[in-house]
């Protein structure tokens, strides 16, 4: 089922889909997700992005643990068939890791962040948008040939999953969930001390989960800033937390190659930006 349903995307291809479903790819990175999260934490709704950023993070550990597990060779790379070249400053399908394909990672980001959303608001409008958005970013991934239905179905499994996992938590043991939160981090780490997991995404994600566990948990305890009721103080907040994540990335990029570095800059450029962004915020009253 999964050779046919992708040989009859592959059927339909034209320079017209090629830019539609690109176009859908590209929002369903999860470095896309991830900044509109920020700006909806940062600049909007604290409690909101707080949650989409807890449920897409550790949807996306268990997504690229089992990554590296499973190893499941890519449609294009299976010569299933062929694959839809894009490579724009946007999304790529040039560097893909070819044995990376179970589950899929945009499913995985982009389900778990609508999901989140729509249990939260609960409105019928949001649902259905919320809905449509995920079923063309996991479309989108078979139009282009770098994943199996199978691949899609999963990623949206674990993302959906996480959401109500988070939602009950956040429901029931709610002064509890950042320390759940930073346990998953720290257990997700598990992966790094096995070779066939320990790939880069597994130490990109374990820094960024396990950072933005210990930040919120500093900023809940000794900062607490609030929601923003002003656009240019939303500017503001949007240029602070821009430097606060450039300067430490652009700076740790001198460090040497090596995974465990990577970690670190990861790890220290989001600890900054999570409690310096919000403790500049609470200081000059943005």
């Amino acid at each position: 089922m999964d050779t046919v349903i992708l040989k009859a995307f592959e059927s339909i291809r034209c320079g017209f889909l090629d830019v539609f479903f690109g176009i859908f790819t590209a929002l369903g990175e999860e470095t896309i997700i991830a900044g509109i999260i920020a700006v909806i934490y940062m600049c909007f709704d604290k409690n909101l992005g707080e949650r989409a950023l807890i449920t897409v993070l550790t949807a996306s550990c268990a997504t690229t643990g089992v990554k590296g597990a499973v190893r499941r060779l890519r449609p294009y790379e299976a010569g299933v068939v062929g694959k839809v070249q894009i490579d724009n400053a946007f999304v790529s399908t040039a560097d893909l890791d070819a044995d990376m394909s179970f589950p899929s990672g945009h499913a995985t980001a982009t389900s778990g962040f609508f999901s989140c959303i729509a249990i939260q608001k609960r409105k019928a409008p949001v649902i259905v948008l919320s809905s449509v958005f995920t079923l063309l970013v996991m479309l989108s991934r078979l139009y282009l040939g770098v994943h199996y239905p199978t691949d899609v179905l999963a990623g949206l499994a674990v993302g959906v999953g996480f959401a109500f996992f988070w939602h009950f938590i956040y429901t029931g043991f709610y002064d509890a969930r950042l320390y759940v939160y930073l346990g998953i981090g720290l257990l997700s780490m598990v992966f790094l001390a096995f070779g066939r997991t320990a790939t880069e995404s597994m130490f990109q994600i374990c820094a960024l989960t396990t950072a933005t566990a210990i930040g919120l948990i500093i900023e809940e305890k000794f900062i607490r800033f609030q929601n923003a009721n002003k656009w240019w103080k939303r500017g503001v907040r949007l240029v602070l937390m821009g430097l606060l994540a450039a300067i430490p990335y652009l700076l740790l990029g001198l460090l040497p190659a090596g995974n465990w570095f990577v970690f670190l800059r990861y790890f220290l450029t989001i600890l900054i930006t999570i409690t310096g962004a919000p403790f500049l915020i609470k200081l000059f009253r943005l």
